[in-house]
């Protein structure tokens, strides 16, 4: 099967039901699974099972069929094109964070191979799918893959329970993304495509734009801006405290579901939260709804439709 990545010393290419064997033989060495919460499998069937459905779940999006770009990835060493083991990412739907992972087989360990497979995956992750940061799971006592992570550039972000083990969360982000304060006016090459496609450019101006208490955030892209977010002072009568109005939230449709709307959102959280805002609230369009309240956002009006636009939810979080 034809490769996806190539190292000086690696292939890395999908996975195929001929690599159950590998897969069966690497589950089945408990020093290798020491600190995951991974079981052997039982027979060459079932990993057979589990690579089937990995090609048609994994690799592709079952709904639309269309390639994901994701997954991890068969490892060969190229001078005699042996399975080593494996590496690459793997999407948390529950926490939309993308991990980069790998395992080997352990006559392969202290060889460089994990480190030269990983730093070729960020570079594939971060160049080719333009994910704006990753993250790895390690377990506390699991000190050779820390030493890995530290040579990967990635660094030590939280201390978590992962797969009921005490954890660390290491963190690497992408370079060619930049978040930044703006003028509403830089915001028009975002919000007039997405929000207001069709319609004249002017359309895109909001009545408080331009207002002193107003900011507006980017989301850039190799300097090319791929999402905004406007943040209003502007009170609703049923709600209390001091108040902030999100509006115009934007990213381009090839940048979405790499996780750069909740990016900006985090950012104007953190500076309404030094502004003493106690909470935020917007219209949500209906197709939007489910991942506002993914974040911690809620529901608090019935669905009303809002003249060219469509139809919306009123949504709020407390800060």
């Amino acid at each position: 099967m034809k490769h996806i990545l190539e190292t000086k010393q690696l292939y890395l290419r999908p996975f195929t039901i001929d690599d159950a064997t590998h897969l069966y033989e690497l589950n089945n060495d408990l020093d290798v699974l020491k600190y995951t919460s991974d079981l052997p499998f039982k027979n060459i069937e079932s990993a057979q099972q589990f690579i089937a459905h990995y090609i048609t779940n994994v690799y592709t999006n079952p709904t639309t069929g269309i390639a994901t770009k994701m997954g991890r990835y068969a490892v060969i060493r190229k001078q005699d094109r042996q399975f080593i083991g494996w590496c690459g990412l793997k999407y948390h739907k529950d926490k939309r964070y993308t991990d980069v992972g790998y395992r080997l087989y352990k006559k392969y360990w202290n060889l460089g191979y994990a480190t030269e497979s990983a730093t070729s995956i960020i570079n594939y992750a971060f160049n080719t799918i333009q994910l704006p940061f990753l993250v790895a799971h390690v377990h506390t006592k699991n000190i050779a893959s820390q030493r890995v992570l530290d040579k990967i550039g990635m660094h030590k972000h939280l201390d978590i329970i992962y797969d009921n083990a005490p954890s660390l969360l290491y963190k690497i982000k992408n370079k060619d993304y930049q978040l930044k304060t703006i003028t509403s006016q830089e915001t028009w090459p975002v919000r007039h495509p997405v929000l207001r496609k069709g319609r004249p450019l002017e359309d895109v101006y909001m009545e408080a734009d331009n207002m002193p208490t107003t900011f507006h955030l980017g989301m850039y892209h190799k300097e090319h801006i791929v999402g905004v977010a406007s943040f209003m002072e502007d009170s609703f009568k049923d709600f209390t405290g001091k108040q902030f109005r999100l509006r115009g939230m934007a990213v381009l449709p090839e940048y979405r579901k790499k996780g750069l709307a909740e990016l900006l959102l985090k950012k104007g959280e953190q500076l309404l939260k030094e502004k003493q805002c106690t909470l935020l609230w917007f219209n949500a369009r209906e197709v939007a709804v489910n991942f506002y309240k993914s974040i911690g956002y809620e529901i608090v009006s019935g669905i009303f439709d809002i003249p060219k636009v469509g139809p919306h939810y009123r949504m709020k979080k407390q800060l």
